[in-house]
């Protein structure tokens, strides 16, 4: 299985190479998938992509949970 650490690494690298922010890469990878399934990026970047989107939430739910906090109180 596939760290979230080297998810990331190939995403930042496929994003470069694109020449597009992270969350860009994001949004397109996203929308390629369900428009053209394996055809636009390589099925490492795919399973990076995967990895970040199931793992990914947990490295953001501390800071979601945090700013939901501040407006709540």
């Amino acid at each position: 299985m596939m760290k979230i650490e080297t998810a990331i690494s190939i995403l930042n690298k496929e994003r470069e190479f694109l020449g597009m922010t992270f969350l860009g890469l994001l949004v397109d990878i996203q929308k390629e998938q369900s428009t053209f399934p394996d055809m636009v990026y390589s099925q490492k970047v795919i399973q990076a992509y995967n990895r970040f989107m199931v793992d990914g939430q947990n490295l953001f739910a501390p800071v979601a949970q945090k700013q939901q906090s501040r407006i709540s109180a």
